[in-house]
């Protein structure tokens, strides 16, 4: 078949040629040689309109629908307030692709700050949230120590921490117009040592003393004092919820030195504040140490 040539000053498209391409191959055999040609045609026709086999341009990329992977939406923010208000309206505000959370007050933010002395309000109340948090515990509760003494059979307690030593009972002088319940002087290398008979002071009827007998060498108001006791015992570690405090009805202002009771397992102890064990009131007259019986 013969072909008309193209007419002079025709423009010439690069499509022609594989239209002719095309034709060639359509008027030949149905093999090889023809489908060939009807490939080049095709390829001409697509390299002349620009566009790829699937309809889309060269270079174009493909976008996921908006439905699968949405664009993050922006994050507000206050026009103004403090940097940890603006942090915490940012952090409650949802990530992209995920569902939002309810706002809830964090009881840790300290209010809004508000006023000309915002800045103070501020610093106070992160200070104030500071020291609870640093608030210390209640601590446990520690065994006391306490020594035991006999006065007329009956047990008495003093602290240990009032108590600098205990002597033997030797070598005590007696001090003419001492004031009762003073048992005499005694020397505590090289010092004197006034020593008060407690049973004198307590009320007890006087005892002459012996080799069980001890003199309690005590702290109080910045002095040392000896106590004239029949015995000591022991030393006892006691948890201040023990100490009960001593029967309403036995305590009046001559008995203010009693601190407590503690009950053991065979016998009670009656508890001693020194400081008032020492205040002596004027109608507490008791028998002088000439009435005890003999020398002491």
């Amino acid at each position: 078949m013969s072909r008309r040539p193209p007419r002079r000053g025709a423009p010439h498209h690069p499509g022609d040629a594989g239209d002719a391409a095309a034709a060639a191959g359509r008027a030949g055999s149905p093999g090889a040689p023809g489908d060939d040609a009807a490939e080049t045609g095709r390829a001409g026709r697509t390299a002349h309109t620009g566009r790829r086999g699937d309809g889309r341009r060269p270079g174009a990329t493909s976008t996921p629908a908006a439905s699968e992977h949405p664009s993050p939406s922006p994050l507000r923010l206050p026009s103004s307030g403090l940097a940890h208000e603006i942090l915490a309206a940012v952090d409650r505000q949802s990530p992209a692709g995920s569902p939002a959370r309810p706002e809830t007050a964090s009881p840790e933010t300290p209010p809004p700050a508000l006023g000309p002395a915002r800045i103070y309000s501020f610093a106070d109340s992160l200070e104030r949230g500071h020291a609870a948090a640093a608030a210390p515990a209640v601590p446990p509760e520690r065994p006391e120590s306490w020594v035991t003494f006999e006065l007329a059979g009956e047990l008495y307690a003093l602290p240990v921490a009032r108590i600098q030593e205990i002597q033997r009972a030797r070598g005590i002088t007696r001090v003419p117009h001492a004031p009762p319940p003073v048992r005499g002087i005694a020397n505590l290398r090289g010092k004197v040592l006034v020593v008060v008979d407690l049973r004198l002071r307590l009320g007890l009827p006087p005892a002459v003393a012996d080799e069980r007998s001890r003199i309690l060498v005590v702290s109080s108001r910045q002095r040392s004092l000896g106590l004239l006791v029949d015995a000591a015992h022991q030393v006892l570690g006691l948890l201040p919820s023990r100490i009960e405090p001593p029967p309403a009805d036995l305590m009046d202002e001559r008995s203010a030195y009693l601190a407590g009771v503690v009950q053991l397992d065979d016998s009670l102890v009656i508890a001693l504040d020194i400081d008032q064990l020492l205040l002596v009131p004027d109608e507490a007259a008791t028998p002088s140490h000439t009435e005890a019986g003999g020398p002491p």
